[in-house]
């Protein structure tokens, strides 16, 4: 554990300089005394203060809540009673099964909840374990819906009506689940919350994420048998991976409505409580993938106690490999050598796209080309065809060309390499790797597949999903180290994602077609995400194979979006572009990522801002304001982007970056945000914070010290005047006004 320390301190050293690392290491002592204070009761007091309201419903169905009993201590079973009684939503049964208990409490505390109308109090004359206990609960039950419940953890007391308001707005849901948390044995502390993505069909078949509260239609366990005997700990984790097979209409709340009990003996405390569970969900995924009819197999993560589920390439089909390059020949060189010597999967085909190289670049590349295929060890189709540079229409004439039954986009700058064996989570031999990501593609549910990506020299992440957020699409991970398990493995198992990068991405080529290609309006940025966006619209779920770990040089061809104003202000035309034809995705809707975690950060974090302390506002004097020296943006002293500005009720959030171009270190900045008044040209002044900004150091990287050159804040609109409000940054009493507008 020290050593791992030891070696982040240094890499952030070494990337960041000194400034970084103090900030880092003072925001973790910062956050230790946070959750001493229990910062996660600040989040609950702020997000939870209104669960106890509720509004008629059109729609009220039945839910019968099955609870098997075995053993359990007399206080946690009446708390665990109580938590179902105490529901906000009415119209429910409770279905008490004890399953032989030879502690003789139990029937004593079961036997004061008999004579309690809708409650229900079954004993099974001879132990039969969860299964069997949960299935005579599921056969007595009366409801359209069975809720279950373990007997020793709480329903929150919105619990039901959550459900039955997602059932309002899509009566034909078969199975709902929710976020959860833990409570401390003694049921005083909560902690842990699982904030968890929509329904997710490759993320639960790395782990069981949907776990509490889970709630099913009756008539689909009915059919499905309910739980399976011999599954026992991971009973419904198998259910759940049958019910799958039935039906796509699974709903989400986000929303913690599950509290589970952090008792010694459960796996809420430890996975290694249960090892019977591990066993128990091994032989749920190697069923669920004969029923499939999929071949694969199951391998054991130790470091995280999960087993990952590889999928083995159906029959032979042909991948086309289609790589968009110009002017570029020792990087063409590099990532197609690493194809040849890396890659065991053997029917595949290379198609080089080059949109105009200079002469004597052409010819290199011809005869790189050429040399191959006297070898024997590679054909490459090259396409030459000089025209302004437009990735996507790159792609898509490559895939025009192409013959093979599934394309891969491919960047120039990608490499496959053994260096990524440095990973301490490298798992799948280098050379497997198309044949991991063509299986993946082949699973009927899957849009488009990626992989891990790394920044050469290192296990820097530069790629491990994309993550849709209020500004933007981003890097989910990026600039992380790979050492560590990042939020329930974000970078070690396979996730869903909404989007995932270009710069590595297989489809199958019918998928391909039937998602309108790539869109050519994104010639430079967001072609990738528009065409995932699109795959997501039509019900596909994109997916990130993080065992299959390859190298990025990234942007050596064209240079970063971010090297210049012009560049920055066509990626943020893009971008509007991006959100204007797909409207569901604007202000950060994201089906694989919960609402609940941070807008504007790509660490998976909880969103804290309705917890924490808020600025204040102040009115800006004139002879004040007079001091401040305005700049334009031609002058490029100040360089600086606001990601969002953001309402929500009451609140509203501002964050970006700033840095000043004449300074040479811009880690000690302290950005205010100016509010001017529209109709009077009142100056409103807020404070903001420093925020930790990798991506600048990436950007920049010719100025050491701005990576704590980002800025947030958080304030009240009940502090301005109503009004239009144009949106400004100060720093070092120089000022720019932005685009930006906030109304009051």
């Amino acid at each position: 554990m020290l050593m791992n320390r030891l070696q982040k301190a240094y890499y952030i050293w070494k990337a960041e300089g000194i400034d970084a690392l103090l900030y880092k290491v003072k925001l973790k002592l910062d956050m230790k005394n946070i959750f001493r204070e229990n910062s996660y009761k600040k989040w609950v007091e702020a997000n939870e203060c209104d669960i106890m309201r509720v509004t008629e419903l059109e729609y009220n169905p039945l839910f019968s809540v099955v609870i098997p009993v075995y053993n359990v201590a007399d206080n946690m079973l009446r708390e665990c009673v109580d938590s179902v009684l105490s529901q906000t939503y009415k119209n429910f049964e409770i279905i008490l099964v004890d399953d032989a208990s030879t502690q003789k409490s139990v029937r004593k505390v079961l036997g004061e909840y008999e004579e309690k109308p809708g409650i229900t109090v079954i004993y099974r004359e001879k132990n039969g374990h969860i299964s069997r206990t949960t299935n005579d609960g599921i056969h007595a039950a009366k409801g359209e819906f069975v809720a279950l419940c373990d007997c020793d953890d709480l329903y929150a007391p919105n619990a039901l009506y959550e459900v039955a308001k997602k059932l309002n707005e899509d009566p034909d849901l078969d199975f709902i689940y929710s976020d959860e948390d833990h409570i401390s044995e003694n049921g005083k502390e909560r902690s842990n919350p699982f904030f968890k993505p929509d329904w997710s069909p490759e993320t639960f078949m790395s782990f069981m994420y949907t776990c509490h509260l889970s709630v099913y239609r009756r008539a689909l366990l009915e059919e499905l048998s309910g739980l399976r005997v011999g599954f026992e700990g991971s009973q419904d984790y198998d259910l759940v991976l049958r019910v799958m097979e039935k039906t796509m209409r699974i709903g989400h709340v986000p929303k913690i409505l599950y509290h589970w009990r952090m008792r010694k003996e459960s796996t809420a405390n430890a996975i290694a409580a249960k090892p019977y569970a591990l066993e128990a969900a091994e032989k749920a995924k190697k069923e669920a993938l004969v029923r499939r009819g999929l071949k694969g197999e199951v391998t054991f993560l130790p470091a995280i106690a999960q087993y990952r589920v590889t999928y083995f390439p159906q029959g032979n089909p042909m991948v086309s490999i289609i790589i968009p390059s110009k002017d570029n020949p020792k990087m063409i060189a590099m990532c197609l050598d690493g194809i040849v010597k890396h890659t065991d999967y053997e029917n595949y085909e290379v198609i080089l796209v080059d949109n105009g190289s200079k002469e004597e670049n052409r010819k290199e590349i011809e005869s790189l080309i050429l040399n191959y295929q006297q070898t024997g060890e590679l054909q490459v189709r090259y396409i030459y065809r000089p025209m302004e540079f437009n990735f996507s229409k790159m792609c898509n004439m490559g895939a025009k060309e192409a013959k093979g039954e599934y394309l891969l986009f491919l960047n120039d700058d990608i490499e496959v390499s053994e260096e990524v064996k440095k990973s301490p989570h490298y798992t799948a031999g280098v050379e497997q790797w198309l044949s991991v990501l063509l299986g993946q593609a082949q699973v009927s549910y899957t849009g488009a597949v990626s992989c891990k990506l790394y920044y050469p020299g290192g296990i820097q992440i530069q790629h491990a999903g994309v993550v849709n957020l209020s500004i933007g699409p981003a890097h989910g991970l990026y600039g992380l180290n790979d050492t560590f398990n990042y939020y329930y493995g974000r970078n070690l198992m396979d996730y869903n994602f909404c989007s995932v990068t270009g710069a590595c991405l297989m489809i199958d080529r019918k998928k391909f077609e039937e998602a309108g290609r790539f869109d050519e309006d994104f010639p430079v940025a967001y072609n990738d995400v528009s065409l995932c966006f699109r795959l997501v619209e039509l019900g596909y779920f994109n997916v990130v194979r993080n065992d299959v770990i390859l190298i990025h040089h990234e942007s050596v061809s064209r240079g970063l979006d971010r090297e210049s104003a012009e560049k920055e202000e066509r990626r943020s035309r893009e971008m509007q572009k991006l959100y204007e034809k797909h409207p569901r995705f604007l202000k950060g809707y994201d089906p694989c990522y919960n609402p609940n975690l941070v807008s504007d950060s790509i660490d998976f974090s909880i969103d804290m801002k309705y917890a924490s302390k808020h600025e204040k506002v102040k009115k800006l004097q004139e002879r004040e304001f007079a001091e401040y020296h305005c700049v334009s943006q031609e002058e490029e002293i100040l360089v600086y982007y606001v990601d969002f500005v953001e309402e929500k009720e009451e609140l509203v959030q501002i964050n970006g970056w700033m840095f000043n171009s004449r300074k040479e270190s811009n880690n000690h900045n302290r950005v205010r945000v100016l509010l001017k008044r529209e109709d009077n040209g009142e100056i409103y002044i807020v404070k903001t914070k420093k925020s930790h900004r990798p991506d600048l150091q990436s950007v920049y990287a010719d100025r050491k010290k701005v990576s704590l050159a980002g800025y947030q804040t958080i304030f009240s609109k009940a502090n301005l005047p109503k009004g239009s409000y144009q949106v400004g940054l100060e720093l070092d009493k120089l000022y720019i006004m932005c685009k930006n507008r906030l109304e009051v």
